[in-house]
């Protein structure tokens, strides 16, 4: 495995987790806002969202992605023209079409997804949902049991993430939902307990760093199927 892929993964889990615990100090031991802005729920409440359609928008264009992926190696390798087309063929929910990569990706009514990308969407969208009722409706006083909910959700998705290597599809899909259903949650807590606007904004800053950790992990992962393949003879991504 590669040493720097392996350093940044390491890097961002340990900011991950060092932050979600500075989040929790702050939400707790941190004075409420005294005097809350007109338009700061509503403000914060918008950032969140327009994160989770990115997040969707991500999650359901991943031929993007395999472009990207295919010019980079299409320039490293320096490939002859006619191999471009059948490189694009072999992407499958977005990862090369590789039995290694069968427990990355599974089969709906005859097409293919990415299991992490789809438990991120479905975690997104229901977050998008809960986001806007929360904003119409609010909740009664359970504010606080819910930023513990979405305190631990988060804590088990980054510490499994560093310290174990879950080599199965559902649990794929299960861990990244939690990620955003977790960080969903402790935005209601957030907003409910009334904490400053730095807090909540230090909140968002966190949730891309938590994006960043589940890139950096996805790419440790393949890499290191990549590498430990045995395949290299015949295969075009090598």
């Amino acid at each position: 495995m590669s040493t720097i892929h392996k350093i940044n993964n390491i890097y961002f889990s340990l900011i991950s987790i060092t932050g979600l615990i500075l989040l929790l100090v702050l939400v707790y031991y941190s004075p409420n806002q005294s005097i809350i802005h007109s338009n700061q729920k509503h403000l914060i409440l918008s950032l969140f969202i327009v994160i989770c359609i990115l997040g969707m928008i991500a999650a359901v264009s991943p031929s993007r992605c395999s472009e990207i992926i295919i010019l980079k190696r299409k320039q490293k390798t320096n490939r002859i023209d006619n191999e471009k087309e059948d490189i694009k063929m072999k992407f499958k929910g977005h990862h090369p079409e590789c039995n290694d990569f069968n427990n990355h990706r599974y089969s709906l009514l005859g097409r293919t997804y990415c299991a992490g990308c789809s438990g991120l969407f479905i975690g997104a969208f229901i977050s998008v949902v809960g986001t806007i009722i929360y904003n119409f409706y609010g909740i009664d006083a359970i504010g606080s049991l819910i930023f513990v909910i979405g305190f631990m959700a988060v804590l088990i998705y980054l510490l499994q993430d560093l310290i174990l290597n879950i080599n199965l599809n559902i649990m794929k899909f299960f861990f990244n939902m939690i990620l955003v259903l977790g960080s969903f949650m402790l935005l209601i807590g957030i907003v409910y307990l009334k904490k400053s606007i730095s807090v909540q904004l230090f909140f968002l800053v966190l949730v891309f760093i938590w994006i960043l950790t589940r890139i950096t992990s996805s790419e440790k992962k393949h890499y290191k199927i990549c590498n430990e393949c045995k395949k290299e003879s015949y295969c075009i991504y090598r």
